[in-house]
């Protein structure tokens, strides 16, 4: 039996005032991979939000276009991103440091822990912004387009990153690399021009290209 960690009936999706969506139901269990995919202005940031909202604190969703501000080292980055387990001086407990440092190991990017940010390359930097949602404890991280504007090593990297996090936690993540997604993901949710959301765990490219058929 699936571990449940998050279960959405019957949402309505809107922005600005205009409906997006309407009747999304799904669930989100431990192990899933999940890749959302629609067309530009569909509604996808607006259920990661929605998600994030209805989630508990254990759930997180990594930013997009972080800027790589210069003084920062990577091991840095990752400690204040982990606001939310530091104390006011942005101190780490001591079993928190130590959860760092196997989050940058697992992700391979501790030998980069001293590099300031500014001179990472984007899918470093991805990885950086992952390895704080793990030393968070995130049962469920939530990324819009994390392989936007990397090269194909850097994506296909980063991607095969989040499938080996599922051992432990669930994925979701919005993307337009809908063949490198689809190699990873173990379910798909998929928006349409037409309003209807769609859910699969089989036949997930017949999903896909039903959405996109209607576009």
């Amino acid at each position: 039996m699936k571990d449940t960690l998050i279960n959405v009936r019957d949402l309505a999706l809107g922005h600005g005032g205009k409906p997006l969506c309407s009747g999304v139901s799904f669930e989100i269990c431990k192990g899933d991979c999940i890749m959302l995919c629609g067309a530009n202005g569909s509604g996808k940031t607006t259920l990661l939000k929605a998600i994030l909202t209805m989630a508990g604190e254990e759930t997180v969703m990594i930013p997009t276009r972080i800027p790589k501000v210069a003084g920062f080292t990577l091991r840095e980055f990752v400690r204040i991103s982990c606001f939310t387990r530091s104390d006011l001086g942005g101190r780490l407990s001591d079993a928190d440091e130590m959860s760092l440092d196997a989050a940058l190991r697992r992700l391979s990017i501790d030998h980069l822990e001293d590099r300031d940010i500014s001179t990472l390359s984007d899918g470093e930097f991805q990885k950086a912004g992952i390895a704080s949602a793990v030393v968070r404890k995130a049962s469920v991280i939530l990324l819009d387009e994390p392989t936007a504007f990397l090269d194909a090593e850097n994506r296909i990297s980063v991607l095969r990153t989040l499938r080996e996090l599922c051992g432990t936690t669930a994925i979701v993540f919005s993307t337009h690399d809908l063949h490198d997604g689809l190699s990873v993901a173990t379910k798909v949710f998929a928006i349409g021009s037409d309003g209807i959301f769609r859910c699969a765990e089989e036949d997930m490219d017949k999903c896909v290209e039903t959405i996109f058929h209607k576009v």
